[in-house]
């Protein structure tokens, strides 16, 4: 008997059911892959991670904030259904047979938007106190605002997002009304194999063939990556990992930024059953928060009048292809009905200077905003 070919859907379309049928889900692409995966969770009622519970033997997309209280949660989306690439004719109808739409991201509160001014007092006011000798290193965030209805257009920024940054991790989550879609190039842990690795990321500068060169970087930018190195080597330290292969620091290339970065790899074993305990160790890093770190993320609590959410907390598929592969929450902006909320960060030192950690900020935003652009 002839077999019968059912006919493919693109996993866009089948996002966009998603969006418009309100599900509980997490679409990403993992940095130089091709392949597109689709976590979808039956229902809304989401599996929420306290501190005591370990990361490794999960399963599902895990979704973590910068700070973790009992508004911003710890949160894992179940994977009751599993899609790649293209979908068949019953796996479409499976998605479409389903329905809640009892969730309204539109209702949440909208963030104050961070003005020019603001953003430049908060820059002193950290200088300030660098300068003190209180703090070696402090990361400000803000947001920017653009409006519009953006919604129904995700999975052509999705899509966009996924051709434009190759060797970023692409996202696009939607958990209890909250809708998030971000390309950030910033592993926070990820395994390979018998093999675990992390990042020192920090100094950004736009992409050209001359800042492709590490010697034309500057004291401030090297100092600012130096801090993010030493903050993991003594993490590592301090779990008893010594035997750990480090390169770096080199330049590369996310879309349009060049980033200063150094790698790190170490054996699985070498954790021991302590690999929870080392992921919040490492999080956050001071190439989101500060150094050090309990005292910056103190002061940054106190002098942003933003809550950072899921902005800088970290991201990512557990236990799924049987790895793991968690990355820090940059360059993304929060979905809302009437307009995109942008989150984006500079790393302040001594040498600081307002106005071009202000213009940092800005070609960061351009990340997405150049994507966003493309669709009005």
């Amino acid at each position: 008997m002839e077999k019968v070919e059912l006919k493919t859907t693109s996993i866009f379309e089948a996002l966009k059911i998603c969006l418009d049928e309100n599900h509980t889900f997490a679409i990403y692409r993992l940095p130089r892959k091709q392949e597109i995966t689709l976590v979808l969770q039956k229902n809304h009622d989401l599996k929420i991670l306290s501190d005591q519970d370990e990361i490794p033997g999960k399963r599902g997309f895990l979704i973590a904030p910068f700070v973790s209280n009992t508004v911003n949660r710890n949160y894992l989306i179940q994977p009751d259904y599993i899609f790649r690439n293209k979908l068949d004719e019953e796996e479409m109808h499976l998605i479409q047979s389903f329905s809640d739409t009892s969730l309204n991201g539109s209702d949440y509160l909208s963030p104050k938007e961070t003005r020019k001014e603001d953003f430049i007092y908060q820059l002193q006011e950290t200088i300030r106190e660098i300068k003190k000798g209180e703090y070696d290193k402090i990361v400000l965030s803000r947001t920017k605002k653009i409006a519009g209805r953006f919604y129904g257009q995700l999975p052509k920024i999705f899509s966009l997002l996924c051709e434009s940054y190759s060797n970023a991790f692409v996202y696009l989550f939607a958990i209890k009304g909250h809708c998030w879609v971000g390309a950030t190039p910033e592993p926070l842990i990820c395994s390979r194999e018998d093999e675990l690795f992390t990042v020192s990321l920090a100094g950004t500068r736009p992409y050209s063939e001359e800042n492709m060169h590490l010697d034309n970087w500057n004291h401030k930018e090297r100092v600012e990556q130096e801090y993010v190195t030493d903050f993991i080597k003594n993490i590592l330290s301090e779990h008893h990992i010594t035997n750990y292969n480090l390169q770096g620091p080199y330049t590369k290339k996310a879309g349009r930024l060049i980033h200063l970065r150094t790698d790190f790899s170490f054996p699985y074993h070498a954790t021991g059953n302590n690999l929870t305990n080392l992921i919040r160790a490492l999080h956050p890093t001071s190439a989101i928060c500060g150094m050090p770190m309990e005292k910056s993320l103190r002061f940054i609590r106190k002098l942003e009048k933003h809550n950072r959410e899921y902005y800088a907390g970290y991201l990512g598929p557990v236990g799924i292809d049987d790895e793991m592969q968690l990355f820090v929450n940059l360059r993304c902006m929060k979905v809302l009905k009437n307009e995109l909320i942008l989150y984006v960060g500079s790393g302040i030192t001594s040498e600081s200077i307002p106005e071009d950690e202000w213009e940092e900020t800005e070609i960061k935003a351009d990340t997405l905003l150049s994507i966003v652009q493309q669709i009005n």
